[in-house]
C-alpha cells in the first residue's frame, strides 16, 4: 500500500502543478475556493467544507489543497472514512502554505489538526505547521491537555512526508491506534526549553516507520508508548531534546506490551538521553512487557546518558509511590555498534526493577568515550545476565535477583 501511495504522490504532483483535472486522476479541492483566505480570519469552516467534498469524492482519488500563504485555523478534525480509501484509491492532503492556530480557540481536547478513521491517506507538501507554542513556561502537567499539532487517530496505510512542524504547544505529531503509517522527511523543531514537545509520539499502534527526519525539541525526539509493536525508527537526526525513548510505561491500568522495535542509523547530538527505556515505579499495570528491541548503528555526540534504562522514572517528583518497584518486564534488548561521545562519566546506565529484573540484554561493539578519550563508567543494577546470543521470545517474568555487573568495553 505504501507503494500505491508513492505512485499516487507522483501523479498528484504532476496534475496539481499543471492545474489539470481528468477522469480517474486526482480531483483537487482548493480551500481558497471554499472561502479560505491567507489572513487573520478563522478558516476552520472553509477547511472542513473542502475536506467534506474531497473525502466524499467518488472519483477514486482526491486531493485537499492548502496553497501558499499563511492560513489561520482553529481545532479541525478531518474525519473519515473517505470514499477514495474505501474504493482502493487514496486521499491526499497537500499543505504548501503555513498554518497557524486561531488564538481564541481553546482546543479543549488537546489536539489542533486531527485526521481520524481514514484509510489510504497521504499528507504532504512544502508547508509549515506553526503551533505558536511558548518557551514552555505554561507547559505544566497539572494544566489542561497541551495542544498536539498533528494527530493521526485510527488511520491505516498513511504517509506523512516533507512537512515542517515548529513551536508546538504539545506533541508535534501523535500517531494513535493506527496501522501501517510512514512518517518521512519531516523537519520538527521547538525551543530546547519547551516541555512536553515530543517530536513524534506513537501509542497503541503497529507497523509504523519513522525515517529520514530531523527533530530538535525540548522533550523526546521520538517516544514510543504502550501498545506499540513492529516499529522502525531509521535515519533520524535528534537534538536538542531528550533522545529516542520507549515509554514511559506502567503508569496506567490496562497498558499493553511494547515489542518489535528497531532503532537504527540515527545520530543524536547534545541530548540529555540517547537511547532510553523508561518505566514508572509502583506500576499500576499488573505486568506488562517491553521486549524484542534493537538499537544499532547509532552515533552519539556529547549525549549525557547515551544508553539508559530507567525503571524509577519520576519526572518533576510527581510519584506517590516512588519507593515501590516497577512491574514492567524488560527483556531481549540489543545494543549494537553504538559509538561517539558522552558528556557524563556514566555512558551506560541499566537501572532495572528490583521486582522485574531486566533479562537477556545484548551489548555488542559499544564504543563510547567520555571527554578526552577518558574511560567511561557504567551503572548497572537488577540485570539477569548479559548475552551475545540471538534474542529469543520472552520467558515468564523472572523472580528478583541480586544486582549483576556486566563487562562492557567502553573507550
Amino acid at each position: 500500500m505504501a507503494a500505491i501511495l508513492k505512485i499516487f504522490l507522483i501523479m498528484h504532483c504532476f496534475f496539481v502543478l499543471h492545474g489539470r483535472h481528468a477522469d480517474g486522476m486526482p480531483n483537487v479541492y482548493d480551500v481558497t475556493e471554499y472561502g479560505a483566505k491567507p489572513s487573520n480570519q478563522d478558516n476552520t469552516d472553509a477547511f472542513l467544507a473542502a475536506w467534506r467534498d474531497a473525502c466524499g469524492s467518488a472519483s477514486g482519488n482526491a486531493t485537499l489543497l492548502i496553497p501558499n500563504g499563511t492560513f489561520v485555523v482553529g481545532a479541525v478534525k478531518f474525519s473519515g472514512p473517505c470514499n477514495a480509501g474505501a474504493g482502493g484509491g487514496a486521499t491526499a492532503v497537500v499543505i504548501d502554505g503555513v498554518l497557524q492556530p486561531h488564538l481564541s480557540n481553546d482546543h479543549d481536547d488537546g489536539d489542533w489538526i486531527t485526521f481520524s478513521r481514514v484509510n489510504n491517506l497521504l499528507i504532504t507538501g512544502s508547508g509549515t505547521l506553526d503551533g505558536h507554542g511558548s518557551d514552555g513556561s505554561t507547559n505544566h502537567c497539572q494544566a489542561k491537555p497541551l495542544t498536539t499539532t498533528l494527530k493521526l487517530n485510527v488511520v491505516t496505510n498513511t504517509i506523512i512526508r516533507g512537512l515542517r512542524s515548529v513551536n508546538s504547544r504539545g506533541f508535534h505529531v501523535n500517531i494513535h491506534r493506527s496501522s501501517y503509517v510512514t512518517a518521512e522527511g519531516l523537519h520538527i523543531e521547538a525551543p530546547a526549553t519547551s516541555r512536553n514537545t515530543d517530536g513524534i509520539h506513537v501509542g497503541a499502534s503497529d507497523h509504523v516507520t519513522i525515517s529520514d527526519t530531523t527533530i530538535g525539541t525540548g522533550d523526546d525526539c521520538v517516544s514510543l508508548g504502550p501498545g506499540t509493536t513492529d516499529i522502525v525508527v531509521a535515519g533520524v537526526t535528534c537534538g536538542p531534546g531528550h533522545g529516542i525513548s520507549i515509554g514511559s510505561l506502567g503508569k496506567t491500568i490496562g497498558e499493553e506490551n511494547v515489542r518489535g522495535v528497531v532503532v537504527k542509523n540515527c545520530t543524536l547530538s547534545g541530548t540529555t538521553n540517547g537511547l532510553r527505556i523508561k518505566t514508572w515505579p509502583g506500576s499500576t499495570s499488573s505486568s506488562i512487557w517491553a521486549y524484542n528491541i534493537t538499537f544499532k548503528n547509532i552515533t552519539m555526540n556529547d549525549v549525557y546518558n547515551p544508553i539508559i534504562i530507567d525503571q524509577h522514572y519520576c519526572p518533576h517528583g510527581q510519584c506517590s509511590n516512588i519507593t515501590e518497584p516497577s512491574l514492567v518486564q524488560i527483556s531481549d534488548v540489543t545494543y549494537e555498534r553504538i559509538e561517539g561521545t558522552s558528556s557524563s562519566k556514566k555512558a551506560v546506565k541499566l537501572l532495572c526493577s528490583e521486582s522485574r529484573p531486566c533479562s537477556r540484554l545484548h551489548l555488542n561493539e559499544i564504543n563510547l568515550s567520555c571527554g578526552d578519550q577518558t574511560p567511561c563508567d557504567t551503572e548497572i543494577s537488577n540485570v539477569q545476565g548479559m548475552h551475545d546470543s540471538v534474542p529469543q521470545a520472552p520467558s515468564p517474568a523472572p523472580s528478583p535477583s541480586h544486582e549483576q555487573e556486566a563487562n562492557i568495553l567502553l573507550l
